[in-house]
């Protein structure tokens, strides 16, 4: 099968497994997430509702105790004569603007003799079964039954009680009552149903599990004074649950609770409040997510069709490219890296196979290379045994000659022309024999600087003639290398003195060091000349020089020596415009 086709099928089965279960993985995941979300929301506006209920309460039962503590209404004992505690009722209940209905004074007989309403006096209140004591700040507060109206419930009061005592006797001599108004209470509740998730059902619970308060939608006589959410309870420990809530809603329902602490630790009632909302509206945008991820599937699919017959032509093509140039690289005289382009894995096959061209065009260079040292190794191996010998007796007999009292002028001057031939000739059977069979290097801990100076101080007087100056820029924060000392002052030598024979006088010459932690750079740099762009290739070669006298093994010994001490030497245009040596070294030799 081909691999596009391949690709395609893979493609497309890929999606098929995977985006069908990421997506109910996803909607189960966001229903999840949603719903620990809503019910936080929950569990702390409950907290907080809880915490206004707790303030407002305590607030109307503080104010009906402290009133009951003041001066003036001790002059219920004297059945308020003069009319000063009623108008100071109706002034209480006017200033509080609503929050109560009505506020009236019950003597020891039962019967209102101070009332903020005028039709209450004189009538016989009897005092119901205490629901809730209330502690406060200096005494207690009781709380009777709740006084429930019919529907829509906006006559139900609260009734709130506080002991009046005589303030000389200590005894009690009536009761001060005061009829909170709960649509102040109803009011909180329903502000506090409306959300930006939906409205919200709220209860309050007193002590006993009745629902003594609710918002709008729960506002109704199967609901207020009984026990329906009497076991709507978090277990403990628990803070958020589920609820099947057939007498509100068809679904489920998530809970958040809240009990009573007392405002400032006082007023503690035992009551709790329930923030509860249907499962149906609060996972809406689950569902719609849901659509959502349906319509996405199905689209990703269609374009996966059309994006992986894309792709897998990207890949295949490239690959097929790749294949045609291996079969056809053979034939080429000159091997050139592939273009073939595509993604990661084929652009670096791409560049393995330019690696392996440039690694084959190193190796055959090394044979040649290889090939021309065997050829001047068995030159020098020859020339050493047949004319080593002769010139030893030409350079002797000429000595001898020089040393006849006889010999003319011209003889003298034809003996010394063969005492210089055959010390040149000498130099030449030496210099070949180094580049055929260099000795191995002795590897010592030496300061390269040094060397460079030591070898500047052999060629002063070289470079002085010629009026150039050698110019040290020695940089190398390590300068310690592990070499052999007088093979790399041959090194030096050999570059210096190049640059010294083919840099015209008054010129410039520059020999500059740094380091890596692993490698030390020299460079040595001059205006001359330079190197011309054909002779590159053959700059290393044996025999290859254009300098008038020369031999052409010197820099060939020289690179030698640097591949014997693991190193590279490379040549290439100074910014001058003339030659640059740079000379490659590890610090250290494994």
């Amino acid at each position: 099968m081909q691999i596009r086709r391949i690709l395609l099928v893979s493609f497309f089965l890929l999606l098929s497994t995977v985006a069908l279960p990421l997506a109910m993985l996803s909607f189960f995941a966001s229903k999840s997430a949603l719903q620990e979300e809503i019910g936080r929301n929950l569990t702390s506006d409950a907290a907080m509702l809880m915490e206004e209920v707790d303030m407002l309460m305590f607030e109307r039962v503080q104010n009906v105790h402290s009133w009951s503590r003041l001066d003036i209404i001790q002059e219920a004992r004297i059945g308020d004569i003069d009319k000063r505690l009623s108008h100071f009722l109706t002034d209480v209940e006017v200033g509080y603007k609503g929050m109560y209905r009505n506020l009236f004074y019950v003597n020891a007989q039962q019967r209102v003799t101070a009332a903020s309403a005028p039709e209450l006096i004189g009538r016989i209140h009897y005092t119901t079964a205490n629901w809730v004591k209330a502690d406060v700040p200096d005494g207690a507060v009781f709380i009777e039954d709740l006084q429930l109206s019919p529907p829509p419930y906006d006559q139900t009061n609260l009734v709130i009680r506080a002991p009046v005592h005589d303030r000389y006797s200590a005894e009690n001599i009536g009761q001060l009552y005061g009829l909170f108004d709960m649509q102040q209470l109803f009011r909180l509740l329903d502000k506090a149903s409306i959300s930006s998730s939906g409205d919200r059902y709220i209860a309050l619970l007193d002590g006993e599990g009745r629902t003594i308060a609710t918002s709008a939608s729960l506002r109704k006589p199967e609901f207020l004074l009984k026990t329906t959410f009497a076991d709507w309870k978090p277990d403990k420990g628990e803070t958020l649950f589920l609820r099947h809530s057939d007498p509100i809603t068809k679904s489920e329902v998530l809970v958040g609770h809240a009990s009573s602490s007392g405002y400032l630790g006082y007023a503690q009632m035992g009551w709790s409040i329930l923030i509860f909302q249907s499962t149906d509206k609060a996972f809406l945008p689950i569902r719609a997510l849901l659509a959502v991820f349906s319509v996405v599937i199905i689209l990703t699919m269609l374009l996966a069709l059309f994006a992986s017959n894309w792709i897998s032509g990207r890949i295949a093509k490239p690959l097929l490219n790749l294949t045609k140039w291996v079969r056809e690289v053979r034939y080429f005289e000159k091997q050139t890296p592939p273009q073939v382009g595509g993604t990661v894995e084929v652009r670096e096959l791409e560049t393995a196979f330019a690696e392996m061209l440039q690694q084959l065009e190193r190796s055959r260079e090394h044979v040649i290379q290889a090939a021309k040292l065997a050829v001047v190794g068995e030159m020098a191996a020859i020339m050493a045994h047949e004319v080593r010998t002769p010139l030893g007796i030409l350079s002797t007999s000429a000595q001898l000659l020089q040393g006849e009292k006889m010999l003319s002028p011209e003889g003298k001057e034809m003996t010394q022309f063969i005492l210089e031939e055959s010390a040149r000739l000498k130099k030449l059977v030496t210099t070949m024999l180094e580049c055929a069979r260099p000795r191995e290097p002795q590897m010592l801990q030496h300061n390269i600087h040094d060397l460079i100076g030591r070898t500047i101080e052999l060629l002063a007087l070289q470079a002085h003639k010629k009026q150039l100056p050698i110019e040290q820029q020695l940089h190398a924060q390590n300068p310690f290398v592990v070499c052999d000392a007088e093979l790399l002052t041959q090194v030096f030598l050999n570059l210096l003195i190049n640059a010294i024979q083919i840099v015209p006088n008054d010129g410039m010459i520059r020999i500059r060091s740094r380091s890596t932690a692993q490698y030390i750079y020299i460079e040595i740099i001059d205006n001359g000349p330079g190197i011309a762009m054909e002779d590159y290739p053959f700059l290393f070669d044996p025999f290859f020089t254009k300098r008038d006298g020369g031999i052409g093994l010197g820099l060939t010994v020289t690179r030698q020596i640097v591949l014997a001490h693991h190193g590279k030497l490379s040549a290439a245009q100074s910014e001058w415009g003339g030659a640059c040596f740079t000379l490659h070294l590890p610090l250290t030799q494994e």
